[in-house]
């Protein structure tokens, strides 16, 4: 009697962790858009792919992203378990500009294409970088038009000819957004703008104008390549946005 007793209740216990993992695991995507710990409400986009993300849960939140828990399952389960612990950030997308300069810019009384850089210091990074126009793509808001608002807004100036480079994914396997990468031409520089009333509510605006110190500066198409060649953009997608206006600037 008690081997039987210690088999029901053994058989009880795996019964009830099946019924567990099964409503956890595969009960599907989590209705609550309630985080553990918020320090913000994060209204962008949450990453879900059908026939894989069995389930989600947040964890932490802001305004600037959401960080979650899944529940995955490649290949239907067939090829491995089911990954429970899959750390997965959603992020708003962003746009990163490449602008040729306008005649004048920089004093420059030259013929010679230039485009536009800065050079900074951000707070992931312990040197200076070079960078370009970046930002992000605010709610309700497309790429071309946040990239046209970013560039007046750093630069004051407005550009008539924008090209799309391509839409990027940041992490393929922990998401981080998507990168809207353009190359900017035909420019002209426009009364400062910088404070000025927009469409956006500034409450409810996710991006905010760089805090840290920043420098302007002006490169050949030739300076450009050195830059890029030598890893001056320190950053991944500024460099992708960089490669990829190299590859259709006509020097």
């Amino acid at each position: 009697m008690p081997l039987r007793r210690t088999i029901a209740v053994v058989a009880l216990a795996a019964l009830s962790s099946l019924v567990f993992l099964s409503r956890y695991y595969w009960g599907g995507r989590d209705n609550s858009s309630k985080c553990m710990v918020s320090f913000g409400r994060y209204n962008g986009s949450r990453y879900y792919k059908k026939g894989e993300t069995m389930k989600t849960r947040c964890l932490v939140e802001s305004k600037w992203m959401q960080l979650s828990q899944h529940a995955v399952s490649i290949g239907g389960g067939k090829v491995i378990p089911v990954i429970n612990d899959w750390l997965f950030i959603d992020y708003h997308d962003r746009i990163n500009v490449l602008v040729e300069a306008w005649d004048g810019a920089g004093d420059d009384q030259s013929n010679e294409k230039r485009f536009v850089a800065f050079r900074q210091t951000k707070y992931a990074y312990s040197g200076e970088s070079l960078a370009i126009i970046g930002g992000i793509i605010e709610p309700n808001e497309e790429p071309e038009e946040a990239a046209r608002r970013e560039v007046v807004e750093e630069m004051q100036c407005e550009c008539e000819t924008l090209v799309s480079l391509g839409k990027y994914r940041t992490d393929v396997n922990r998401g981080m957004g998507w990168v809207h990468s353009f190359i900017a031409s035909d420019c002209k520089e426009i009364m400062n703008e910088r404070g000025a009333p927009n469409d956006l509510e500034e409450e409810n605006q996710v991006g905010a104008a760089d805090v840290e110190g920043q420098e302007r500066i002006y490169l050949t198409v030739s300076e450009l390549r050195d830059a890029a060649r030598n890893g001056e953009f320190v950053e991944v997608q500024w460099s992708n946005t960089v490669g990829l206006a190299l590859l259709r600037i006509d020097t």
